[in-house]
């Protein structure tokens, strides 16, 4: 089970305890967390949906129950768009930033300097299903990385802007390029054949063009 899988079902029912979904939370503290929020705005639909308590006089109830029922009404429409909003733009953030705070588990990736060979670009790749043309940029560091209850690819390329991070996610599915900026990192997911490619530059630098040399570059195994 992938993120995007998780967080249907999970906005699904918040309160949903498959096994499957269970093991996936077990690996993944961001849709474990994406879960919690969407427990809490689960409970918030249900209070604002319970009649309130009679309290006062007769007079007093008829004079507040019209505007109990706007602010009741009011409260239900707030709560399920804020769960609309988190369901579908979260997934692709959250993402983002398991990718930096994974990079930033490795920093000596950035400081590679001698370009890694055929087969140890192999060995990197051969897990998850993936070659690379030989005539991609050079690759300076490469490793099997459990991200997300799989081995990823985390490449480092060398390019004229200096040394780029490049993680190939054949489990992560995004339906549109997604941009971001965060701990010094600039960095695109952008959609792919089978899965996702993640790549991130120093100091907000542009990588748009490596992506899609990525994107031609990434050939995928059935």
């Amino acid at each position: 089970m992938n993120c995007d899988e998780a967080r249907l079902l999970i906005g699904a029912n918040p309160h949903a305890e498959l096994a499957e979904l269970e093991a996936h939370l077990q690996e993944c503290p961001g849709c474990a967390h994406f879960r919690e929020e969407m427990r809490t705005l689960d409970g918030h639909i249900r209070r604002a949906m319970e009649q309130p308590p009679e309290v006062g006089r007769a007079r007093q109830r008829r004079h507040a129950a019209p505007w109990r029922q706007f602010a009741m009404a009011a409260s239900i429409v707030l709560a399920t768009l804020a769960v609309v909003g988190v369901w579908l733009l979260r997934p692709s953030e959250t993402l983002a930033h398991e990718v930096v705070v994974h990079v930033q588990g490795e920093p000596q990736s950035w400081l590679a300097q001698q370009q890694v060979s055929a087969a140890g670009i192999d060995t990197a790749l051969r897990g998850a299903g993936v070659s690379l043309d030989v005539t991609s940029p050079k690759v300076i560091y490469a490793q099997s990385c459990w991200f997300h209850g799989h081995y990823v690819p985390h490449l480092v390329v060398q390019t004229a802007r200096g040394p780029a991070t490049v993680m190939i996610l054949r489990h992560e599915q995004v339906r549109a390029r997604t941009s971001f900026h965060e701990a010094g990192m600039s960095g695109v997911i952008v959609p792919a054949a089978h899965g996702s490619l993640a790549v991130l530059i120093r100091d907000g630098g542009n990588v748009d063009e490596l992506a899609r040399q990525m994107q031609q570059d990434v050939h995928w195994q059935p």
